[in-house]
């Protein structure tokens, strides 16, 4: 078994420099090919998560193009480019498959995992849609958006390195920033806090009502616009104003929200 340090192409930050192990083993011709896995870290075991593994001869001609945990692949002796996709980390490597060879190849990514939690402090998780998006700070994707998500918790995998988090919640107008440090192997998980309130509107009248919402600041700024008899809307401390419109009839209420404050805006005929 050999381990090399090959240099990068066309990856992101966190793959300079990243180990793969190689083993060779000699077999009858026409048997030749390429055994596939990768590990988050050096020393870790093999992800069991799917992978999407593309291979390319160097027509670019496709020759393998599967998402799958490992790959085992005959192919003919010759050049080809191994392109791996792991959540938002990207490694390419160039491998020479000799006659009589089978190369077994594991690659080591240097990927970590980022879970998100978005809480409106003093209150919690609100039932509202959130959505996270995470920056680069450093390396070849410094600035960069390397990852996003609307599910409150779900793991975003990004390679080892630093990164700013951005959550923002569809309806409303507070954001949180935080960063982050991402280590191989490791899951960072972060609670996100904004200091905001929560507006709880409802319609009351039919229910089959075609209700249309605007929330205002007090400057007349819209701050959310949405259709339907319930929503939540996450707001920073202020006064604010919604209508609630249904057919010709427009109904107004004026409100303040504070830190930590849950407020039902109940209007209705």
């Amino acid at each position: 078994i050999s381990q090399a340090h090959a240099g990068t192409s066309g990856t992101t930050s966190a793959e300079e420099n990243v180990a793969h192990e190689i083993a060779i083993t000699l077999v009858q011709p026409g048997r030749e090919g390429l055994e596939l896995a990768a590990q988050l870290m050096e020393g870790g075991g093999l992800i069991e998560r799917p992978v999407k593994w593309r291979v390319s001869d160097p027509e670019g001609g496709v020759m393998f193009d599967s998402e799958t945990p490992t790959a085992d692949i005959s192919l003919a002796p010759g050049d080809y480019q191994v392109d791996i996709h792991y959540g938002a980390a990207h490694l390419a490597r160039t491998l020479t498959l000799l006659p009589g060879n089978r190369l077994a190849v594991r690659f080591v990514l240097n990927v970590g995992g980022i879970r998100v939690l978005p809480q409106v402090k003093g209150i919690g998780l609100p039932e509202a849609q959130s959505h996270t998006r995470i920056y680069a700070l450093a390396g070849l994707r410094q600035g960069q958006l390397v990852a996003e998500s609307q599910m409150p918790g779900e793991i975003l995998r990004v390679p080892a390195g630093e990164y700013r988090i951005e959550s923002s919640f569809d309806l409303g107008n507070t954001i949180a920033v935080t960063d982050v440090k991402v280590s191989p192997g490791k899951l960072s998980a972060v609670q996100v806090g904004h200091i905001a309130g929560l507006a709880r509107l409802a319609f009351v009248g039919a229910p089959d009502a075609n209700v249309s919402w605007d929330v205002l600041n007090g400057s007349g700024e819209p701050m959310a616009h949405l259709n339907g008899l319930n929503a939540t809307v996450v707001l920073k401390p202020g006064t604010y104003r919604a209508s609630a419109s249904t057919g010709s009839e427009t109904l107004t209420a004026t409100f303040a929200i504070t830190e930590g404050e849950a407020r039902d805006i109940i209007l209705g005929n």
